[in-house]
């Protein structure tokens, strides 16, 4: 059986190893079990990444344990390599400045286009990784989406990197609550109300904690 390699993090293991350029530790990660198979965020396979992180090593290294994908016809490496950056040629978010992904984020996320924010928030993130707003309305969009996991991963992340942060408590609170688990929801809005105590929005979701509730007032920064 392959072991439980999950970590903390925009993606699995084997996906951060790819986007970091780690090319050792994709290769101990194989061989420790992880599943070359596994799709990120937005539905790409690790070869995927490597293809569009030009990583032609990655590339190689996953080609002969990855399942074919049907709509590449030439499925060799040149194929797969090809095949990605046509994709990717005509996509209008990898050809946007960094410095407006966020501001674009923010009006995918107001017109309820969710996938579309939580995407471009992703890609500001890789030019702003300390910018924990960044991941935090990643997570209120995974939310809307019902992707309870990933909004509380992400609301995880924030709250390691901002300890001081009321949202971040608020974040995990209502993910906890989405994924059913009101114990544990609660004791993440306890935390916020220490850190804020007169923090409304908090007190709020803390004495009658509702999903519905929770997505229809929150919003991004």
């Amino acid at each position: 059986a392959g072991a439980d390699l999950k970590g903390l993090g925009s993606a699995d293991p084997i996906i951060v190893a790819i986007t970091e350029g780690l090319t050792d530790c994709l290769k101990c990660l194989l061989n420790a079990g992880a599943d070359p198979n596994v799709i990120d965020d937005f539905g790409r396979l690790p070869i995927e990444v490597a293809a569009s992180h030009n990583s032609r090593e990655d590339v190689e290294i996953l080609f002969p344990v990855t399942s074919r994908i049907p709509s590449v016809r030439d499925w060799s490496i040149d194929g797969i390599m090809a095949y990605v950056k046509s994709k990717e040629k005509d996509d209008p978010i990898l050809k946007m400045n960094p410095a407006n992904m966020k501001i674009e984020g923010n009006k995918a996320y107001k017109r309820k286009d969710y996938i579309t924010a939580a995407r471009l928030y992703t890609m500001a993130e890789g030019d702003y990784p300390e910018n924990v707003t960044l991941i935090s309305n990643r997570s209120v969009c995974w939310l809307n989406m019902g992707e309870g996991d990933k909004a509380l991963r992400d609301a995880q992340i924030c709250r390691a990197l901002r300890r001081d942060w009321p949202k971040a408590c608020f974040r995990e609170g209502a993910a906890q609550i989405l994924l059913k688990d009101y114990e544990k929801a609660c004791d993440a809005f306890l935390d916020g109300l220490k850190l804020d105590p007169g923090n409304s929005e908090i007190e709020n979701a803390y004495s009658s904690p509702s999903i519905e509730v929770l997505v229809w007032k929150d919003k991004i920064h």
